[in-house]
């Protein structure tokens, strides 16, 4: 199950403007992020991940199709941004 969190983090930071703000700079508080989103992660991959870069992140978002992307801007008739849901399962 934790390699599988580690994806839906990796996925979710992709992909999610709002939540990529939230989790960078990378501290012990974005990690309290992730496990509120049920991302329960072990400490060697919290470690890992620790070295993450928010400018790698936002350089490969520039690039992938809107309609798999939330901006941070919302919309109201729920065209693009995909679902609110924030909870994986």
């Amino acid at each position: 199950m934790s390699q599988k969190c580690v994806e839906l983090l990796l996925g979710r930071i992709l992909t999610d403007e709002d939540f990529r703000r939230s989790f960078f700079p990378v501290r012990a508080s974005s990690f309290d992020v992730a496990a509120s989103l049920g991302l329960n992660l072990t400490p060697v991959e919290k470690s890992a991940l620790a070295t993450l870069r928010r400018r790698d992140f936002e350089f490969i978002a520039q690039g992938l199709d809107p309609r798999i992307s939330r901006s941070g801007v919302s919309t109201t008739d729920g065209a693009g941004a995909g679902s609110d849901d924030r909870r994986f399962s």
